[in-house]
């Protein structure tokens, strides 16, 4: 157990999963607890392929509901309920719908079988932008939604975790909008999606867009994720961390 706030990059691609990146996922550690920024599809492998076992999780929090974000849950599900180990309720906080989008997928793809109970609880929390979450109460983390530019009319969110005089900031999706500086101001990490080399589709951010607007951000580092085809393979990229699978950074 340590007092720093530490975050373990679980898949930093794209839907595609560009160069053989796994899908979004992060596991957020702050002393004991144990939280997933997102869970794509590959969370699950990632999560055993380091030795973590699922049921130390206390929770997962959602930016949005896209596949790649969140269908890694019911395989969750799925491990909690076959391989057991799970004694206390998992909550999964994001936008509005959260619990309906998941509880479709889990039962689409897992269907309920007569007869057969859930040996895990999962306790659902919408969240709303700008209204501080705190999941172990006051002693943990702070965590404060943003909204971004990401699909229109459904929310999608970002966030800013604040632990221990330190602050992580986590874009999740979205494209460039002016008040972004402003909701990530002063983090120490600013985990940033980096799709595309040049301005392309207006849902997600570009490289170009990040060297233009780098100290009006006005963050320490910045950490390029979700990375597409196009930057998939790059390791270095002058003035910016790249993430990669399997990385463990202290905030």
């Amino acid at each position: 157990m340590t007092d720093r706030l530490t975050l373990t990059i679980l898949g930093s691609g794209d839907p595609f999963g560009s160069g053989g990146r796994n899908q979004s996922g992060y596991l957020l550690e702050a002393g004991p607890l144990r939280l997933l920024l997102d869970c794509g599809v590959t969370s699950l492998v990632a999560l055993k392929r380091r030795g973590i076992d699922p049921a130390s999780l206390q929770g997962v929090l959602l930016t949005h509901l896209h596949a790649d974000h969140v269908a890694g849950l019911p395989l969750l599900y799925h491990d909690f309920q076959h391989l057991g180990g799970r004694e206390t309720p998992l909550t999964v906080a994001g936008p509005r719908g959260v619990k309906k989008r998941v509880e479709q997928i889990y039962h689409v793809l897992f269907p309920p079988k007569p007869g057969l109970t859930r040996r895990f609880r999962v306790a659902y929390r919408e969240l709303h932008p700008g209204v501080l979450y705190y999941p172990e109460g006051r002693r943990g983390p702070q965590i404060r939604p943003f909204r971004v530019r990401h699909q229109g009319h459904r929310p999608s969110f970002g966030y800013c975790v604040r632990w221990k005089g330190k602050t992580l900031a986590y874009s999740g999706d979205t494209g460039w909008f002016e008040d972004l500086p402003l909701e990530v101001r002063g983090a120490d990490l600013f985990v940033c999606e980096c799709t595309q080399p040049r301005r392309d589709v207006d849902k997600h951010l570009s490289l170009e867009e990040l060297r233009e607007n780098r100290k009006r951000l006005q963050v320490g580092s910045i950490l390029l994720t979700h990375l597409g085809p196009k930057l998939a393979n790059r390791r270095r990229i002058a003035g910016f961390k790249v993430g990669r699978d399997g990385m463990t950074l202290r905030v």
